[in-house]
């Protein structure tokens, strides 16, 4: 084989392997396969992953708040932690951009919550808030999302922190949903 034989031989392997990453099922000739859907809302943490699939289970409210964000661009991460402030839980402002998507953060304190519908009703409240923010296109970083909040939230100065109207309403609706079973 030549030099320029192992050229063309490399280049037509990599275009194949180019094709089979782009559409892997119609590459190698196989049919179209539906691909799972993306899961939009998630966390890594197994036990809050599992109060959410048991929110969505039992609350009409929470499922539609889930099929809100699965329409939307955005990618909700929920991690345990530490909001400060005096909060259980909190919508992180520093939204970040990667590629189509917009990903934003709500921090829970799974252990302060004593039942578990207290807990699936904090994080509806917060996944209220992500909903508000991706409905603004225009918020895509920590500054737009603090001027939004600024002009669409009340503000508690005296805790630092915003809320809504529509994030407390339904945070009470999935509460009542869930806590009554």
């Amino acid at each position: 084989m030549t030099n320029r034989t192992v050229r063309w031989s490399k280049a037509a392997v990599m275009v194949v392997t180019v094709a089979a990453a782009c559409n892997p099922s119609s590459a190698w000739g196989a049919p179209d396969a539906e691909f799972p859907p993306l899961v939009r809302v998630r966390s890594s943490n197994p036990f809050i992953a599992a109060v959410i699939d048991e929110a969505a289970e039992r609350s009409r409210v929470f499922r539609r708040l889930i099929e809100r964000i699965d329409a939307s661009d955005g990618l909700v991460y929920i991690d345990d932690g530490k909001c400060g402030h005096g909060v259980r839980a909190c919508l992180i402002l520093s939204v970040q951009v990667a590629g189509p998507y917009r990903l934003l953060r709500i921090v829970v304190n799974a252990r302060r919550e004593k039942k578990a519908c207290d807990l699936m009703a904090s994080i509806g409240h917060e996944l209220q808030h992500a909903i508000e923010v991706l409905g603004e296109p225009k918020v895509r970083d920590y500054h737009t999302a603090y001027a939004f909040y600024e002009h669409e939230g009340s503000t508690d100065w005296t805790k630092a922190s915003f809320e809504t109207a529509a994030a407390l309403r339904t945070g009470f609706a999935v509460r009542d949903e869930v806590c009554a079973r």
